[in-house]
């Protein structure tokens, strides 16, 4: 798995920014909501007629209110959007590096909107739990889709990681085979995240996170998990940058690692 030297680069100078700054301004990963970021509406224009604008740029300005060098393009199911790929194309090529997390249940109808670029991942999500006999068919077959959106977009030549959600009573025992599973996968990287935010659910993520093959996909996991949440996003867009949650003790061993 690769770290590209451009997103190490960016990372890196909004960390030190950030420690310079006492932890306020921009996050380094800025996580978005497509329930409210990209909405289209309708909207006035100066003769009185009512006419449609590109929601998509019109977001992207927005969102350049902030210095985080990483979007995370998020929610329940971005591309289920139909601006999706506008969004996420301009904010690329605006010289972000964007996340957009995705089940990869609709990806192969969407695919062609979206354009390759060293800046732009495709993260697809795989729940922390394997098939078992009593969901044996929708974990299989939510597993199976998950790996064919992968294939599909590393074929077309765009960068992709793995998500790895844990869910909010995952055990060690179910989830490390399902990691194991997921690390034979051609994929440029590999995401550990939690569903809620709890101690044991937290200490899992850490010791998960820490066989991870690069340390910095490791560092970029645990700064989505505390970064700014999608459903506050709308709001910290109109009223200018917010300061970081606290930081909180413990939480993630390897911070000593960053840069």
């Amino acid at each position: 798995m690769t770290f590209s030297l451009r997103l190490t680069a960016d990372l890196g100078l909004a960390l030190a920014a950030r420690a310079l700054s006492k932890k306020s301004g921009s996050p380094p990963v800025l996580q978005l909501s497509s329930e409210n970021n990209f909405d289209s509406a309708a909207i006035s224009s100066a003769e009185g007629r009512t006419e449609r604008k590109d929601s998509s740029f019109r977001s992207v300005r927005r969102v350049s209110r902030f210095r985080s060098p990483i979007l995370w393009v998020g929610g329940v199911e971005p591309l289920d959007h139909p601006e999706a790929a506008r969004f996420a194309n301009a904010l690329a090529a605006s010289g972000r590096h964007v996340f957009l997390g995705t089940s990869g249940a609709s990806l192969k109808r969407r695919l062609h909107e979206f354009q390759p670029s060293s800046r732009f991942y495709f993260a697809v999500r795989f729940g922390g739990r394997q098939p078992s006999p009593n969901h044996p068919t929708s974990r299989e077959g939510a597993f199976r889709v998950g790996l064919e959106a992968l294939r599909m977009a590393r074929l077309a030549g765009f960068l992709t990681c793995a998500h790895l959600v844990l869910p909010s009573d995952a055990a060690a025992a179910e989830v490390e085979p399902l990691l194991a599973e997921i690390q034979k996968l051609d994929t440029d990287g590999f995401l550990i995240t939690c569903e809620e935010s709890t101690l044991e659910l937290e200490k899992l993520a850490v010791a998960l996170r820490r066989r991870l093959h690069g340390r910095r996909w490791a560092l970029l996991s645990h700064l989505l998990d505390t970064g700014v949440l999608p459903g506050k996003v709308s709001t910290a867009l109109e009223t200018g940058p917010q300061p970081l949650p606290p930081a909180r003790p413990g939480r993630y061993g390897e911070g000593a690692e960053a840069g």
